[in-house]
Formats: C-alpha cells, sequence, structure tokens
C-alpha cells in the first residue's frame, strides 16, 4: 500500500480549473409590515388648549380650597 494515493490522470483532462456554476439562490421571508401608528391627533380632545384650561381650573379650585382651610385655622388674616 503507497502512502501517497494519485488519483488517475484524464486523458481529455484540462489544466484550468472547472467552472463556477452561480449558487442557487435562497428566499428569505420578509417581515410582516408594521401596523400604522395611530396619529397622536386622533385622541386628543379639543387640543391642548383644553387640557390647560382643566388644568388652572383644578388647581385654582384647589388653591380656594387650600384658602378656606387656611382662614379656618386662623392662619391667615382676611
Amino acid at each position: 500500500m503507497d502512502d501517497e494515493f494519485t488519483p488517475p490522470t484524464e486523458p481529455f483532462g484540462a489544466l484550468v480549473p472547472p467552472p463556477k456554476i452561480p449558487g442557487t439562490a435562497v428566499a428569505a421571508a420578509t417581515p410582516a409590515p408594521q401596523p400604522q401608528r395611530p396619529s397622536r391627533k386622533r385622541y386628543e380632545v379639543g387640543g391642548r388648549g383644553a387640557i390647560w384650561r382643566l388644568v388652572e381650573r383644578t388647581l385654582d379650585a384647589v388653591d380656594d380650597v387650600a384658602d378656606q382651610i387656611a382662614l379656618g385655622l386662623g392662619l391667615r388674616h382676611r
């Protein structure tokens, strides 16, 4: 048995490498489209002005209640 194996030569063999066959394209799954985000305007009721008016009215009412409590406890003078 020989230590080195040499394949038999082909009588019609060329001295150039064999041609490369282009690879087969593999299709990748595309991700599902993202759902569109609803616009913020849909959720605004009356716009920013209405929210600020609500906050101002709430703070005014709380301030009036605090003034009445302070007067009742004698912490402030009229």
